[in-house]
């Protein structure tokens, strides 16, 4: 009989192509990348040796049978394991993991064995084919089961599909249905037409499907650097973690990228991030490079040697500026040491533990390295614990407030309270307000917290009223995100209704900083507490870098000047000079000054000196409970 070996060509041609291109590519690192490898390989030696046995058949030749009979068995051989391999692929895909052997998986390898040794026996048995007196081929009674184990297979794989449902499995799944699909109607053509032989060339199309939606390395890498992208390092670190595998990580975070596109555009911000992927690559000699963050890389290395030397040439690297169309512009970073990664268990925790550690680095313009030790590791710990806590805490509502007292120097009596935000583990004991409030903010949770603390001073105010004979307001802090989020101004003033308060027991503190990026929604925030009757003040001046001109437009009447200008002004001329002017001029401008952070007599005896209006710090009183401050105002 003759065969139209044409499509098997073809179907070759097409399948060493693929394998060309799949291989010279960047390579992937993981077992679906492997298994596909596998695929490719063995489907190739199938197609080949389909093409192999065709030819045979077409010049078979009696003294040649033995010859022919084994060339025909290796292809049969391929055409029972591939089925397995695609199987093995389809789990993969599917999320079940096959590095933990399954029974179901110990049946298809089983079975898999079974089948090729049967094949194997089949020189002798005849039992699936053979060649009669006149050198026709047959078929044998135990064909029909390689039909059935290749139907066998084809259900486990919808089972296997149905069982992990999933957004993004049922796609990948789609696709493979779409390839078991071709492959079967290329199969009943075969079988039809007997001379058109189609299954090779159903084989190859079915990979190429498989290459371009789901095992293309050109899906993973970081369009911008040419690195491994985030999406590739969730496959890989799982892989990693789940084999217990020993590896140390290098993160390099780039704090000045935003300046730098900033002041030359992102063209040149990206020109910077290539340069800086390309500078890691060739210090590590590996393409195991990822960009998890738009300003942050990672790096692996397999051994200590390998960790120590490669961060030790990167810190040199990122200490030299970086020349671009003939300019040197410095492209600092923050380089951060894990060791034994794996120790961390979860691809969130150590994510999120080099974020740690590049906030532990504050207020540079230079390279700083900074090594995962036991006591950093102790305070992410920490911190990590807050954040859990945090949770329950805004479910349950365990935050406290405390109020501290600000003096009034003219009438040398309190004038104003400032609300402040408490927390309390109850077995770390008092959490910092600056970790937990920290925490609140990046975790989307600050206006939670806020509206929570905010309900207990109106409740507190209410309770108390006869205090507002006394004193002028309650400052209550607001964050930027508090500011800026849609509603949440009218979410406080309705509070304020809601308790049957006067609006003028209220003052709402905004930092310098937020006052300076005059958005539209802080405008709108700002209209809204003016119309309400509600005071406002400019809290930390002096803490940063704002523009005057857009703060001293805003209606605040109180300036608070940040503690950190207070330091040294008792041993410092220049200091206290600096301190002095800047409240004559508020003050000239009609603005009431809160000197905040006095610690000490002297410092105290200055403020008053320069006719400070209002002092607040612990040399008056610290930050108090409701009882507490109560007795307080009893006393007095």
């Amino acid at each position: 009989m003759n065969y139209n070996i044409n499509f098997q060509i073809a179907a070759l041609i097409i399948v060493i192509l693929l394998l060309y291109h799949f291989l010279t590519q960047k390579k992937l690192y993981n077992i679906n990348a492997r298994t596909f490898t596998y695929v490719l390989v063995l489907g190739g030696l199938y197609i080949l040796l389909d093409l192999l046995s065709t030819l045979v058949f077409m010049n078979y030749r009696a003294e040649h049978e033995t010859v022919i009979l084994l060339v025909i068995t290796i292809a049969y051989l391929f055409d029972v394991m591939l089925p397995y391999i695609l199987y093995c692929c389809v789990c993969i895909i599917s999320g079940e993991k096959q590095r933990k052997i399954s029974g179901t998986s110990a049946v298809c390898t089983a079975i898999t064995v079974v089948m090729l040794l049967l094949i194997l026996g089949n020189i002798k048995s005849g039992w699936f084919f053979y060649f009669d007196e006149s050198g026709t081929f047959v078929t044998g009674s135990g064909y029909i089961f390689l039909y059935i184990y290749a139907l066998a297979y084809a259900v486990l794989v919808i089972v296997s599909a149905i069982r992990n449902r999933g957004e993004n499995i049922t796609r990948k799944m789609g696709i493979v249905g779409e390839f078991l699909v071709l492959e079967g109607v290329c199969m009943v053509i075969q079988m039809y037409t007997q001379r058109l032989l189609l299954t090779g060339f159903g084989l190859a199309l079915g990979l190429v499907f498989l290459y371009l939606t789901i095992n293309n390395p050109g899906d993973y890498v970081d369009s911008i650097t040419g690195v491994f992208d985030k999406q590739y390092f969730d496959k890989w670190i799982e892989e990693k973690l789940d084999k217990k595998a020993e590896f140390h990580l290098i993160a390099t975070e780039f704090y000045m990228l935003k300046q730098v596109n900033k002041v030359y555009g992102s063209s040149v911000g990206d020109q910077m991030l290539i340069q800086a992927a390309q500078g890691i690559q060739e210090i590590t000699g590996s393409s195991q490079v990822f960009r998890i963050t738009g300003n942050c890389f990672l790096a692996v290395a397999e051994s200590m040697a390998e960790y120590e030397t490669n961060k030790q040439k990167m810190e040199e690297f990122f200490r030299k500026p970086f020349e671009l169309n003939g300019e040197k512009i410095d492209f600092p970073a923050v380089i951060c040491g894990i060791m034994d990664g794996g120790k961390m268990k979860h691809e969130d925790v150590i994510l999120s533990y080099i974020e740690y550690l590049a906030s532990l680095i504050k207020n540079t313009d230079e390279t700083v390295v900074i090594q995962s030790d036991d006591r950093i590791l102790e305070g992410f710990h920490y911190e990590k614990e807050v954040e859990q806590f945090l949770k329950t805490a805004v479910e349950q509502d365990l935050f406290e407030v405390y109020y501290q007292p600000i003096y009034w120097n003219k009438e040398e009596r309190y004038i104003t309270l400032e609300a402040l935000s408490r927390l309390r583990h109850p077995n770390m004991g008092m959490i910092p307000p600056d970790v937990f409030i920290g925490i609140a903010e990046k975790q989307g949770m600050i206006a939670q917290v806020g509206l929570l603390q905010f309900r207990r001073v109106c409740r507190f105010v209410k309770e108390h009223e006869y205090l507002m004979k006394t004193l002028k307001n309650v400052k209550f802090n607001l964050s930027p995100s508090e500011l800026l989020k849609t509603g949440h101004i009218q979410l406080l003033i309705n509070m304020i209704r809601e308790y049957g308060l006067s609006p003028r027991y209220f003052q709402f503190e905004i930092t310098e900083t937020v006052a300076t990026e005059y958005s539209e929604s802080f405008c709108q925030a700002v209209e809204d507490f003016q119309k309400a009757g509600i005071g406002l003040c400019l809290d930390d001046f002096g803490s940063g870098y704002a523009n005057l001109n857009t703060v001293l437009k805003l209606p605040f009447s109180v300036v608070k000047m940040d503690r950190s200008l207070l330091t040294g002004v008792t041993c410092d001329e220049q200091a206290a000079v600096f301190y002095r002017s800047i409240v004559m001029v508020m003050q000239n401008m009609g603005y009431h000054i809160v000197a905040e952070g006095a610690e000490t007599k002297e410092e105290v005896d200055l403020l008053q000196t320069w006719g400070v209006d209002m002092i607040q710090g612990y040399y008056f009183s610290r930050p108090l409970p409701e009882n507490e401050l109560l007795k307080l105002f009893d006393k007095e």
